[in-house]
């Protein structure tokens, strides 16, 4: 992705005269660009081979919005990114799916329960930076509150769709998963589980690098 990415950059910034300090930065915007394309073409795929294309796509949309306002762990490299991303959604748009067909009780607990940790999370943690995606000091407070007026605004529609109809639906499970898997990925423990990854695969590659 980064040597595609490259390419593209250095054919850009020839035809439009710039000069080359800004094929870095031009080529970083492309390497976001197009693997968020790639990463959301495969969970769409996986999401048709598991017969829940919507839940899938659901989660993923959420998940992505709210991600951009309120942050979150991030691997050190395009292809961890690329499979646990890839991973985590098709795990939880399978979640959502599996979590709709159980008992209305259950149901409503898993929902309440992970509606809990969106409001911790954010309350909590939001937004939280990486390396890869600094968030200046003066911009804290506008995140922070882009995160709560999303989740908020999900959250209304939701419970306004269940008071209109009198039940749950699909869209239910699937939106707040999404939100929930998001919220993790601001909590410590996220921050932790996503080091551990990452230290376990530098090892195993024969380098390990403190600063993962």
């Amino acid at each position: 992705m980064k040597g595609i990415s490259d390419r593209m950059a250095e054919v850009i910034v020839r035809r439009s005269g710039r000069g080359q300090e800004y094929t870095e930065v031009i080529s970083y915007g492309l390497q976001a660009v197009l693997g968020t394309i790639v990463e959301f073409i495969s969970v769409v795929l996986i999401g048709l081979a598991l017969g829940l294309f919507k839940e899938v796509v659901a989660v993923a949309l959420v998940f992505s919005a709210m991600r951009m306002m309120a942050g979150g762990v991030h691997f050190s490299t395009y292809p961890r990114c690329y499979v646990s991303s890839v991973f985590m959604l098709s795990a939880a748009g399978y979640a959502a799916g599996y979590l709709y067909t159980c008992p209305r009780d259950a149901g409503t607990a898993y929902l309440l329960s992970a509606a809990g940790l969106v409001v911790y999370s954010l309350w909590r943690y939001s937004p939280r930076d990486n390396p890869n995606r600094l968030i200046k000091e003066e911009e804290l407070p506008k995140f922070r509150k882009m995160s709560f007026v999303f989740a908020g605004t999900v959250f209304a529609c939701l419970a306004a769709m269940y008071i209109v109809q009198g039940r749950t639906g699909w869209y239910h499970f699937s939106l707040v998963t999404g939100l929930a898997l998001e919220g993790f990925t601001l909590t410590d423990a996220g921050y932790r589980l996503a080091n551990s990854i990452e230290r376990m695969l530098e090892r195993r590659g024969g380098v390990h690098d403190e600063k993962s």
